[in-house]
C-alpha cells in the first residue's frame, strides 16, 4: 500500500482552482419576501425573571411561561415513556389551560434575568407571579397555575 502526503496548501491550491470566488454578488431580497424575526437576549430577559434564592427562573417563552427550578422538581413525577429528553426540571403554563412538566432538551435561563425579590409580583403575557419567601406562585387568565419551591410543587 502507498501512503500519498497532502499538505493544507495542496488543498486549498485544489480548492481555489476550483470555485472562483471573485464573481460573488451580495443580492437584494425582493421586497416581498418573509423575514424571520430575531429575538435579542435584552427581548428574551424581559420577558422573564428569576428569584432570589437564584433556583428558580421563568420566563415567556413561546406562549408560555416556562419556570425551571435548579435543584429539580420534588417530588419528581414518573417520566412518561413520550419523553425522552430532560424531566422534571420546571413547569410550563400556557395562556389558557392547566400547567404540565417541563420535558425539555435546552433551557430558558438567561443571565440577564432582573431578580423579583420576595413580596413582589410581575405581571407580563396574561400572566401572574407572586414571590414570596417561602416558594412562587403563577397563574394565567384562566386563575390556573401553579405553586413551586425546593421542597414541593403542585399545580391547580
Amino acid at each position: 500500500m502507498q501512503r500519498i502526503r497532502i499538505s493544507c496548501l495542496s488543498v486549498l491550491a485544489i480548492a481555489t482552482s476550483l470555485f472562483s470566488f471573485t464573481n460573488l454578488k451580495a443580492e437584494a431580497l425582493p421586497q416581498n419576501t418573509p423575514v424571520i424575526a430575531q429575538s435579542s437576549e435584552d427581548d428574551f430577559s424581559r420577558n422573564g425573571f428569576i428569584m432570589p434564592s437564584k433556583n428558580i427562573y421563568c420566563v415567556i417563552y413561546g406562549g408560555h411561561l416556562r419556570c425551571e427550578i435548579v435543584s429539580q422538581l420534588k417530588p419528581m413525577p414518573p417520566q412518561p415513556e413520550s419523553c425522552n429528553l430532560d424531566w422534571g426540571g420546571g413547569l410550563s403554563l400556557p395562556k389558557v389551560g392547566k400547567p404540565s412538566v417541563i420535558c425539555a432538551g435546552d433551557s430558558a435561563y438567561s443571565p440577564n434575568y432582573k431578580t423579583l425579590a420576595y413580596g413582589k409580583t410581575w405581571s407580563r403575557g396574561g400572566f401572574v407571579c407572586k414571590s414570596r419567601t417561602n416558594g412562587l406562585t403563577c397563574t394565567n387568565s384562566k386563575g390556573n397555575g401553579f405553586f413551586l419551591n425546593r421542597e414541593e410543587w403542585k399545580t391547580f
